[in-house]
């Protein structure tokens, strides 16, 4: 099933959207997506760092993956809409811009230290 996730502030989870309808269809602390890129709504960005206020504008999109294990060689990704438009790996993984047309797994998760925690495997 293709489906669109972003990060929920309010309940502090992640919210699962049918691709095509938009509607949320759920709620998920540890999901993996297959053949997953990252999507930034600019139009919606710019009106974020305009207003200073949030509005849902960065996904991560591709096909869920209902039984999996993390494994293999991950780099933890962030996005700030006020420092960049992509979507990028962390300071210690090298603060790379990740590709829109870049596509993988990604594993969306809850980390005891860290909270609500994107990575994506290394090929």
């Amino acid at each position: 099933m293709k489906v669109k996730v972003y990060k929920n502030l309010t309940k502090n989870t992640w919210s699962i959207q049918d691709y095509k309808t938009r509607k949320v269809i759920g709620y998920c602390d540890h999901m993996r997506l297959d053949n997953a890129h990252f999507i930034v709504g600019e139009k919606t960005r710019q009106k974020v760092i305009a207003e200073n206020k949030k509005y849902v504008h960065a996904y991560v999109s591709g096909e869920w993956c209902d039984t999996w294990t993390l494994s293999g060689d991950l780099e933890t990704v962030t996005y700030n809409p006020r420092k960049s438009r992509y979507f990028r790996t962390t300071t210690y993984y090298g603060n790379r811009s990740i590709d829109p047309k870049w596509k993988g797994t990604v594993y969306l998760h809850r980390d005891s230290q860290k909270g609500l925690t994107v990575t994506r495997k290394v090929a």
